[in-house]
């Protein structure tokens, strides 16, 4: 809808769905959601400023949606880098951030799934997937959650623009660090030690005896 009709709305406007059937994650990976279970969104990011920071905004996504479970109670968050969170070694969210461009880059949607009421998950062989009513044991209000979902975005959003240096907190909630991988790298399959997320927010890994840092766009991981 965002891609559609970006034209006609503002930056950081913030479109959400009651029922997704065909979403769409990394690497055109499917994502469905119960209706009324879940909370899955869109946000339309139009100022140049933060366009600019697309690097800092995939992992700032990402962390904003850790704080904001936090604040529910839930503990064992990590981020899997780039921008995907988990609950111990379980997945509760994941973020697509999509460009628009025609001569230049027209806008940036960022997409976000996250698990909220859902109690039954297909399986799916990449990951073990929990939801926030599996881990609290009670249900949680969308509405809410999606008020404060919003607030934390546009809080970490300013930060991102303003340059505020989050690199420190983030270094915390690093799924991936220390960890054996092997992963796509333009094309190609092949195994990594990963060090850990890069003051700019790219991936520090060791491959072939050589430490080189990975853009979100070269990779996709499997451990």
């Amino acid at each position: 809808f965002l891609k559609r009709h970006y034209k006609e709305y503002e930056d950081m406007t913030f479109v959400s769905a009651g029922l997704q059937s065909a979403g769409r994650g990394r690497n055109n990976r499917r994502w469905s959601a119960s209706k009324g279970k879940n909370l899955t969104f869109s946000l339309l990011i139009k100022d140049k400023e933060v366009m600019e920071a697309y690097q800092a905004l995939s992992v700032v996504s990402a962390y904003s949606i850790v704080k904001t479970l936090e604040a529910y109670g839930i503990k064992d968050l990590k981020i899997k880098w780039p921008n995907d969170v988990y609950v111990k070694d379980a997945k509760i969210c994941g973020i697509l951030l999509e460009g628009v461009s025609v001569k230049e880059m027209e806008c940036l949607i960022i997409g976000i799934g996250l698990n909220v009421n859902e109690e039954v998950f297909e399986k799916d062989l990449l990951h073990e997937a929990v939801s926030m009513k599996l881990v609290l044991n009670r249900s949680v209000d969308l509405q809410d959650l999606k008020e404060k979902v919003y607030r934390d975005l546009c809080d970490y959003i300013e930060k991102v623009k303003k340059k505020t240096d989050l690199y420190p907190e983030i270094g915390n909630y690093d799924y991936l660090k220390g960890k054996s991988a092997y992963c796509k790298i333009n094309g190609f399959d092949q195994k990594i030690e990963v060090i850990g997320i890069d003051e700019d927010y790219s991936l520090k890994v060791i491959c072939d005896n050589q430490i080189m840092n990975l853009s979100s766009s070269e990779v996709t991981f499997h451990l």
